[in-house]
């Protein structure tokens, strides 16, 4: 990590003034605000506000029309304390319905990226979608095109249909029940949940399940760490998330013949930078 290092800023007035977070957050940051991880233990470092708008002009670009791609070149980023992370020449390129699984070596970096990707940090290098720069388009539009399915996905006290129909309000009882059973999530639609009674398995389900209830296209997953069974867990999930662009964060080698995560994804990309 190079402490000397300063991501490139914009001068101008736009950008020096930041976004506002609003008043009520939106049910894709309250599944998907990152945390940032130490190499020793996991540490919340919430954003106290969502990266900066445009850096050209007052207004953000409209989304683009889908279907996605997704690129990433020459990354890097900071955390609000001033910590950079770089990520090396990991770039990434992930077409419509690809699936990449990302070996990190460090959280930390792989908690950046998602940070980025999901608009809670700004950012050094280019990010697309579909040829448009991140920071050019608005946080929220990016977030309805891009989820988190994370093993610390924040859970409020509430039933589970509720939990999950946070994602989308208007969604009927048929379609809350149907994006629960695909996700595999298992309690009852009334059943209460809340952070201490959910395991890091249960919380990816309860994201997922709102993933697939917004219809978000892109999906970055962390692979489950639960147990025994975590490989049985992934094939489900990432099943569930089939015909669904994937970034997979994994922490473990994949060695070609012996890792089950292989059968799964279309490329391994190594994440080395710091």
């Amino acid at each position: 990590m190079d402490p000397s290092a300063d991501p490139k800023s914009d001068t101008s007035p736009r950008a020096q003034k930041p976004a506002q977070k609003p008043a009520r957050e939106s049910a894709q940051e309250l599944t998907q605000e990152p945390a940032r991880e130490s190499a020793q233990e996991p540490v919340w470092e919430s954003a106290q506000e969502p990266a900066r708008g445009p850096a050209h002009g007052d207004e953000p670009l409209p989304l683009p029309p889908g279907p996605y791609e997704l690129r990433v070149a020459g990354l890097r980023t900071r955390w609000p304390d001033g910590e950079v992370v770089t990520f090396g020449d990991a770039d990434l390129l992930l077409p419509a319905g690809r699936r990449v699984a990302l070996v990190a070596r460090s959280r930390v970096g792989s908690s950046a990226l998602a940070a980025v990707l999901l608009r809670f940090l700004d950012y050094e290098g280019s990010v697309t979608l579909n040829d448009v720069e991140l920071r050019d388009l608005s946080g929220d539009d990016v977030r309805r095109v891009i989820g988190r399915c994370a093993r610390d996905t924040r859970i409020l006290p509430a039933t589970a249909d509720a939990s999950v129909r946070a994602a989308r309000p208007d969604a009927t009882d048929g379609e809350v029940a149907d994006a629960m059973r695909r996700a595999g999530l298992g309690d009852p639609p009334g059943a209460l949940l809340g952070e201490d009674t959910v395991s890091g398995t249960e919380r990816q389900r309860v994201a997922l399940a709102r993933a697939l209830l917004a219809d978000l296209p892109i999906l970055i997953m962390d692979e489950p760490e639960d147990d025994e069974s975590s490989d049985a867990v992934l094939a489900e999930l990432l099943d569930a998330a089939k015909d669904r662009t994937l970034l997979l964060v994994t922490h473990r080698a994949a060695v070609p013949g012996a890792e089950p995560i292989l059968r799964h994804v279309d490329e391994v990309v190594s994440l080395s930078g710091s």
